[in-house]
């Protein structure tokens, strides 16, 4: 009896629930995936119609509303809190106060609390389960959203449509097809969408121009060198074992690689990540990176807040992309509040054609592997592993930028054991790319001529991860942090500079091994870019076209005047060591002048007297019919325009004002013109074709400074005018010029390349009559 009544119970108890799920379902008011705890936003959609439930315990908590982005491009997202007002449910976008007394303000200069996105009306019979629901259909489809200052999309209508939604932990993604306008053309886009709740804030770390990290927000720090008030970009990490120096964390950083990452390179990117334990040990953490192999990962996850993916690039497979030269980046979505990274992706875009090309124009005569097209398996696995372990700096919060460069002496660049612990550049964040400055007969292990992670991107880490006793107060947290900052004083390779437009000295230069001695360098590395190119038609016997020989060639002659413009960053340039104004000594130290003669007179020799070796290699009748294009030639005459440049005889401007360099601009001036015009002086042999164009070059390039109108007034918009003082300079050398020509002219009515010169002179003539 007592069992049947039991029994009876248990059915009617059933037949309630399942009555009321049933209206609940009716009234469109249950979660797509009961099982997910319902506080937070849960979607469903109903006759084509996105729904989201927003429940009471939601309201006014910061989450983010992500856009995620397409093969390289990264997310857009907004941090918001939705709120009730009357019967009717608004989503804002509030003002970010990430550190006491500062504000992130929704656009630039605008002071407003909060901004409005949309408003939704409550549907009917909202609210009676401690959650409202509200249709945001129109929001995804319709509405024209400014994820960021000057981005937004405006959906084509017609060709949009909602495609599904689901409810994760704790966040709701939502799949359309958006219709946009994309090169004038009406494209039909798959976007994912997300909402996720920010966590509790973390332990922030404030931004510091000294140290190369990422911010929340928008810092712009190219031009400057104070500590704008800020956090600096980090994932948490916490010990485990807060009493151990060092210990595992509570929380693994962690990565997941695509499936569509080839088998075959999956153990070079996973070892490309992994290079950086080392530099979170150097923090305290041991086993802090965990990257995970599948071969299959719903949309829904890729598109998750908790899904940190390293994406393997598509666009390199399209029909004109074939020869496509692009390396990689990297994306971080962030808590503004603090600068805690809650994603981050990895996107590995070079093919194995651009990396090996790549590699072969700096390694070809130092790796035999690097000498026949196409390489080993295990060397094109190395070189995706370099990528990988570059943008992997990105994901952890680091910059593209100068690291220690200028900083490491040239006779360690053929030393197997320097190399072997310290590698040839302190950071893999720099451009550095490979060494190529050891010899064939240096023998140096070709493993070592690779850039990896160093001591620089260690001390990074260890700056920007050590975690500090919770007891510990603030000041004493800034004070451990100041002390290793002031490592800087003693360890060259410590010392950060930040990237511009600018090339202030020889450690903000990219694409070439940065040693304490530029010409030095520069003389190692032109000598095997000469084998290079004697290997070159042997590399690309068996293949079918000149399509490798013409990018090869292209290759090496840009990287001839990447040296080339590593030198010339000596001419007024400066050594530069950030640093607090308590310190002494000066943040932007003078190159000497005995240096910067050596670089003037190096490139003299090597960079405008035409490099036949470079202009004329012994295949380039094969594929050559006309002088034109002739790369170096305006390779030549680029470095000639910067060689002349207003922020560069500014510099030497200074050394004369100020520094005490007595005659600096026009001494420079002097020497730049002599050695451009030797062959006056020299005899009456003829002049090289692109001598002609190299000297014509110059003076049009001074005629047309000193036929210039000012037009700028104010201080800062006067960065590409010239002064009075250089203008008056450059008017003397032209003067001597005149005079240098008429007197040969005279002189000699033999004189070969006469037309040239005649031309010469008729130019200076048009500005002095």
């Amino acid at each position: 009896m007592k069992t049947t009544i039991w029994m009876m119970l248990l059915m009617l108890s059933t037949s309630a629930i399942v009555a009321n799920i049933s209206r609940k379902k009716s009234m469109g008011f249950m979660d797509n995936d009961p099982q997910i705890e319902p506080q937070f936003l849960s979607s469903l959609i109903k006759d084509d119609r996105l729904y989201l439930d927003v429940p009471k315990e939601v309201l006014g908590k910061p989450m983010l509303f992500v856009r995620y982005g397409r093969e390289n491009k990264g997310p857009y997202y907004l941090q918001v809190i939705w709120s009730l007002k009357g019967d009717e449910v608004l989503l804002k976008q509030p003002s970010i106060r990430p550190v006491k007394g500062i504000i992130l303000p929704i656009r630039p200069n605008l002071v407003l609390d909060e901004n409005i996105l949309a408003i939704f009306p409550l549907e009917e019979n909202s609210g009676v389960t401690d959650k409202y629901r509200i249709d945001v259909t129109d929001l995804l489809l319709q509405d024209d959203i400014e994820w960021a200052p000057g981005f937004s999309e405006r959906p084509v209508p017609g060709i949009t449509k909602l495609l599904g939604a689901k409810n994760l932990e704790r966040e709701v993604v939502v799949k359309i097809r958006k219709g946009i306008i994309k090169g004038g053309s009406k494209i039909a886009l798959p976007i994912f969408y997300g909402f996720a709740p920010l966590p509790d804030p973390m332990a922030t770390r404030g931004f510091d121009y000294r140290m190369g990290f990422s911010t929340e927000g928008s810092i712009d720090r190219k031009h400057k060198t104070h500590n704008t008030k800020g956090n600096i970009n980090r994932w948490r990490l916490e010990k485990k074992f807060s009493d151990s120096v060092i210990s595992v964390p509570k929380q693994p950083i962690t990565l997941t690689m695509s499936p569509d990452i080839p088998k075959k390179w999956r153990p070079y990117v996973r070892a490309g990540v992994e290079e950086w334990l080392s530099a979170f040990e150097a923090a305290g953490f041991k086993n802090a990176i965990v990257v995970k192999e599948t071969d299959s990962i719903s949309e829904w996850d890729q598109h998750s807040i908790h899904t940190s993916l390293i994406k393997w690039g598509r666009a390199k497979y399209l029909r004109g992309n074939e020869d496509m030269d692009y390396g990689g980046t990297a994306s971080l979505m962030c808590d503004l509040r603090t600068g805690e990274i809650l994603r981050g992706d990895i996107y590995l875009g070079a093919s194995v054609q651009s990396l090996s090309e790549r590699y072969f124009i700096r390694a070809a005569p130092l790796d035999k592997r690097a000498q026949n097209f196409p390489f080993p398996e295990e060397l094109v696995g190395a070189l995706f592993q370099r990528l990988t372990a570059h943008e992997a700096g990105h994901f952890f919060g680091l910059i593209d930028s100068n690291y220690g460069e200028y900083g490491y002496p040239i006779e360690k660049m053929n030393d197997s054991t320097w190399l072997r612990e310290m590698g040839h550049t302190p950071s893999i964040m720099n451009y550095t790319r490979t060494n190529n400055l050891p010899q064939p007969e240096d023998s140096i292990p070709p493993e070592l001529l690779m850039n990896k992670v160093g001591p620089m991107d260690r001390y990074q880490i260890q700056w920007g991860y050590t975690e500090f006793p919770k007891e510990m107060d603030s000041q004493d947290r800034e004070a451990e942090l100041e002390r290793m900052l002031r490592w800087q004083d003693s360890v060259l390779w410590y010392r950060f500079n930040m990237s511009r437009p600018e090339r202030i000295g020889p450690g903000t230069t990219n694409e070439v091994v940065e040693t304490n001695d530029p010409v030095g360098s520069a003389g190692m590395a032109l000598k095997n870019l000469q084998r290079v190119l004697e290997l070159l038609p042997e590399a690309i016997g068996d293949e079918p076209d000149y399509g490798r020989l013409d990018r090869l060639y292209h290759d090496v002659q840009k990287h001839w005047y990447d040296h080339m413009v590593h030198v010339a960053s000596l001419l007024g340039g400066y050594d530069i060591r950030y640093k607090p104004m308590e310190l002494s000594g000066n943040m932007y130290v003078p190159i000497s002048m005995e240096k910067q003669q050596a670089a003037l007179d190096y490139l003299q020799v090597n960079a405008f007297q035409t490099p036949q070796w470079l202009v004329e290699p012994e295949f380039a009748v094969k594929i050559r019919y006309s002088t034109f294009p002739n790369e170096v030639l305006a390779y030549q005459q680029l470095l000639l325009m910067d060689m002349l440049a207003p922020d560069r005889l500014k510099r030497l401007e200074y050394l004369e004002l100020h520094i005490g360099h007595k005659d600096a601009v026009a001494q420079y001036l002097d020497k730049v013109q002599a050695g451009l015009f030797q062959e006056l002086q020299r005899g009456t042999g003829p002049v090289d074709p692109g001598r002609q164009e190299l000297q014509k070059t110059y003076i049009d390039r001074l005629v047309s400074i000193m036929a210039k109108e000012r037009v700028n007034f104010f201080a800062t918009t006067k960065s590409h005018d010239y002064t009075d003082y250089t203008k008056g300079l450059m008017m003397e050398c032209l003067i001597e010029l005149q005079e240098d020509l008429g007197h040969r002219l005279k002189r000699d009515k033999d004189l070969v390349s006469q037309g040239h010169w005649q031309r010469c002179l008729e130019k200076i003539q048009t500005l002095l009559r």
